[in-house]
């Protein structure tokens, strides 16, 4: 992939992504700095699936070189019209899917899986209430 500007509108970036925001998606080039290397991004990719359907992730290809790091772009579900949700939001949302907040703020474990980074930044809520996670760090236990 030549042209990242093609994917759609440069939006906000963090520590390990670049995103794109298009009509319907949302492409995170990603540089592999939270994950280590690609395995270990496509096992990260596969847990966020499992845990939240509604924003999973898809392979879409690569952005080339950064440093002579592969740099893989993955894409999610648009979520139009919404915020950063509030801790109190997540908390509650997290404890209906069955799992209990830690002492560590946005982090959460259920004995099969831990979730954290679960901040306002990283969880949307839509007009209707419907809490959205789009960015989260995950393991099995």
């Amino acid at each position: 992939m030549m042209d990242v500007f093609n994917l759609g509108v440069p939006g906000p970036s963090g520590h390990e992504n670049d995103t794109y925001v298009a009509e319907k998606v949302v492409y995170k080039v990603n540089n592999l700095l939270n994950n280590g290397g690609i395995v270990a991004l496509l096992q990260k990719i596969l847990l966020h699936n499992i845990l939240f359907p509604d924003t999973a992730y898809a392979f879409y290809g690569f952005a080339g070189f950064d440093g002579r790091t592969v740099q893989p772009v993955i894409y999610q579900p648009r979520v139009a019209n919404a915020k950063p949700a509030n801790q109190i939001m997540i908390d509650t949302y997290m404890a209906a899917l069955g799992f209990e907040k830690t002492t560590e703020e946005g982090h959460f474990s259920n004995g099969e899986y831990e979730v954290w980074d679960l901040v306002p930044r990283n969880v949307l809520v839509d007009a209707e209430g419907d809490i959205f996670v789009v960015d989260a760090e995950i393991k099995r236990v």
